[in-house]
């Protein structure tokens, strides 16, 4: 299974809730989108938002990526999904926000289906991925996951996604080859992801 089947995707939350009965129920408002910052950022936004969570009434629905498009600047983003109001959710979403995104799309999505914000594989090139749940992140975590993944650890991944559903965390990981030799070195730095996050890594 790859990890784009994995990873958190928007697209498939709804607002939805438990009547009494326990019941799923739609909920007229999703607040949802994506805060992005440069690379350079990287480490303190993931503690920022591994503390959001610890911190979270409930399980927020929200995912980390380090992402590398070719040409372009490596990007850091960060994913959220909550019922409610934008202007209920903004309290939630302050300290978020107080590590001053460059870019901030979060907002009104509404009860319809959310478009994923999946990684693009270039035409020509085969997906190589991996991706493990994790027992526990806990700060050394954070700290091993952006040794690994983040800028200068020179990689050829593609994305490097941590994504928090349900209480739980998992990492996914994508790359790209077109030949033996590539995909070699892809699965290269797939192991050493893992490596790393080796103590936490859950069955």
């Amino acid at each position: 299974m790859s990890s784009a089947t994995n990873r958190l995707r928007l697209s498939s939350l709804r607002a939805a809730g438990l009547d009494e009965a326990g019941a799923v129920v739609p909920l007229p408002w999703l607040t949802a989108g994506t805060l992005t910052w440069p690379a350079a950022h990287a480490h303190r936004v993931l503690h920022g938002w591994r503390e959001w969570l610890e911190a979270a009434i409930g399980a927020p629905a929200s995912s980390f990526r380090i992402r590398r498009v070719p040409r372009r600047a490596v990007t850091v983003s960060i994913e959220v999904a909550m019922p409610g109001e934008p202007y209920l959710a903004a309290g939630r979403l302050a300290s978020l926000r107080r590590l001053d995104p460059t870019t901030d799309t979060v907002g009104h999505a509404g009860p319809e289906l959310l478009r994923p914000a999946l990684t693009a594989v270039p035409a020509g090139y085969a997906p190589v991925t991996d991706h493990m749940p994790l027992a526990s992140f806990p700060a050394e975590a954070a700290d091993a996951f952006i040794a690994a993944a983040a800028p200068p650890a020179r990689m050829e991944l593609l994305s490097a996604e941590l994504h928090h559903l349900g209480g739980t965390f998992g990492l996914a990981a994508v790359g790209a080859a077109r030949r033996g030799e590539e995909a070699e070195r892809v699965r290269n730095d797939l192991a050493q992801v893992r490596r790393r996050m080796a103590p936490w890594i859950g069955r």
